[in-house]
């Protein structure tokens, strides 16, 4: 791996695991070592790459066998500190999981722990590789066949090409897992759960007779959903310094919420940003909504053509040829690399995670019941494609996004609600959490019922679909003669448009041999269609011919 930085190359740090065993490893030359277990690249001028000092490996004094390669937001840090009063050695928030690792075990510290993350622990002889279930952070290892190479981990699974033997393969550390063992013994998987990823978390306020301010138990809830929402937005604010808070802003219920309760918490000199092309019909919204929390508001206008030139780069970064994940992608690239130019802010927000969990695409509106669409949902929850890519672009440019609608405390107590009251009622999707936030301070009635946009297609009109732009550029790449041959060259994951077929081709040249990076593709449920994008679906007008708040107000 190289660790000379030239023009705009990043190293990210990693760790890498030798048998003591294995015969003929050498230390990679270049590299900075700690206790010969975990290997970072040297960089002798952190001011030249502002963000690196986060991967960074933690250590401490107190626990000299303890070694942390992090890439995590602790986000009840002061709260940990407070209750336990560890003695801290450092100015880093994730140095508290060694002390609580210590204090509590693996399972007994992930317990305590509310953020966003993903790390590598090493004691001694023991590791461990963890990821969250929010699926934001990702951390990959090699995996051979009996052994047979060195155990290997990274934060960026490009990381590990060039430690790679013949033999191994790059595998993602599973959502919500921890995958953990020694050198000498076979390594083990299995999954975690913290107390506020239980969707039966707050299931006793259901079976509590007492109605505090005369709400009932299901009423108590959805006022406890909205101080939740209120919490995990505010604890994310709290991370940056006075002037350095950001926000993706739209016309839609998401990023409103998170820009009310953002002015509400009084932060200082927030900057709300939006990107479309010259024809977005979001863009006035999102004005609209920058004059009402008094926002130093950027509006970015999106050069489709410039985007097609950026894929390259921006399958290399997400290391993805995942078609819906390439487009968000590429809005983010334009947006993260225009906050970078102009040092704009340190945490972007962002309303990513709420549709998912909510189950707001338009195609759970073919669920014929509760437990169809339970099914459907749960098992997209398994499958968080593309949640990586913010994450990835936002280091690049040193900028942290955080994503408060898929905190646990979050999704764990919406999930709490049944089945049949999150289903899409009257045509109209996340029908429940509306309602749940109707007549509250969160949301204004007009903004509140509007129609859902995926934020691919509110980048530009419906009769400009940026997409259709970069669809053309795509197919100008590829041979008829080769997308015929799709099936013979891609059998798995095999593209279905001559744009997927050019990302795919594009991401073989970045990572050769390496398709199990990607381990499944995005395809709308229900069958409602092959290409992401809900503009492409038969439903899509049928969805739009319902006027959301005239139906509400007729039922009242």
């Amino acid at each position: 791996v190289s660790t000379q930085s030239t023009g705009d190359e990043r190293p990210t740090w990693y760790a890498l695991y030798p048998p003591r065993t294995l015969s003929g490893y050498k230390k990679p030359t270049g590299l900075t070592s700690t206790n010969d277990k975990v290997y970072y690249p040297e960089c002798t001028s952190i001011d030249s790459i502002p963000y690196a000092a986060k991967y960074r490996p933690v250590s401490v004094d107190l626990y000299p066998g303890v070694v942390l390669v992090p890439n995590a937001d602790i986000f009840n840090f002061p709260q940990l500190q407070e209750k336990y009063q560890f003695k801290l050695q450092t100015d880093r928030p994730e140095e508290i999981v060694i002390h609580l690792y210590k204090k509590l075990g693996i399972s007994g510290a992930l317990k305590k722990i509310q953020g966003e993350y993903a790390f590598i622990l090493c004691d001694n002889e023991m590791s461990y590789l963890v990821r969250d279930g929010t699926g934001t952070r990702g951390l990959c290892y090699l995996e051979y066949p009996n052994r047979n190479g060195p155990m290997c981990a990274a934060l960026r699974a490009s990381l590990l090409l060039s430690h790679q033997h013949s033999a191994g393969q790059i595998r993602h550390v599973p959502v919500g897992s921890i995958i953990y063992g020694d050198n000498r013994k076979e390594w083990r998987r299995k999954v975690f759960t913290t107390p506020y990823q239980q969707p039966g978390y707050c299931a006793e306020l259901l079976q509590s007779p007492a109605c505090k301010n005369g709400l009932s138990p299901l009423g108590q809830m959805r006022m406890r959903l909205r101080n939740i929402i209120r919490q995990t937005i505010r604890c994310r604010s709290d991370y940056s310094t006075i002037g350095k808070v950001g926000l993706l802003l739209s016309g839609g219920l998401n990023s409103r919420v998170i820009a009310n309760v953002l002015r509400d918490s009084h932060v200082k000199g927030l900057k709300t940003f939006f990107v479309g092309t010259s024809s977005a019909h979001e863009r006035k919204c999102a004005e609209s909504g920058a004059r009402s929390i008094s926002s130093i508001h950027h509006d970015i206008t999106f050069d489709p053509k410039q985007a097609f030139e950026d894929v390259p780069k921006v399958i290399e970064l997400t290391e993805t040829y995942d078609t819906a994940s390439v487009r968000k992608a590429l809005l983010l690239y334009s947006i993260c690399k225009y906050i970078h130019q102009h040092n704009a802010i340190d945490v972007l927000f962002c309303g990513e995670g709420l549709d998912e969990v909510a189950g707001s695409q338009i195609f759970y509106k073919q669920a014929k019941c509760a437990d169809e669409f339970q099914s459907t949902l749960e098992s997209n929850l398994k499958k968080p494609i593309g949640r990586e890519i913010y994450d990835k672009i936002g280091s690049w440019f040193g900028i942290k996004i955080v994503f408060p609608f898929l905190d646990p405390l979050f999704t764990s107590h919406y999930l709490s609600f049944s089945s049949e009251d999150r289903i899409p009622r009257f045509g109209i999707e996340k029908y429940f959490l509306r309602v749940c936030l109707d007549h509250s301070d969160l949301i204004t009635e007009d903004i509140l019922w509007r129609h859902r946009e995926d934020w691919v297609d509110s980048a530009s009109s419906y009769d400009r679909f940026w997409v259709k732009t970069l669809q053309r550029m795509c197919s100008k790449e590829v041979s008829n003669e080769d997308y015929q041959k799709k099936e013979e060259t891609y059998p798995r994951n095999t593209p279905t448009s001559p744009e997927e077929f050019y990302y795919r081709h594009t991401f073989e040249r970045a990572f050769p041999d390496q398709e199990s990076l990607v381990p499944a593709v995005y395809r709308p449920s229900f069958g409602v269609g092959t290409d992401p994008s809900p503009r492409t679906w038969s439903i899509y007008t049928q969805h739009l011919c319902i006027d959301f708040l005239a139906t509400v107000r007729m039922m009242v």
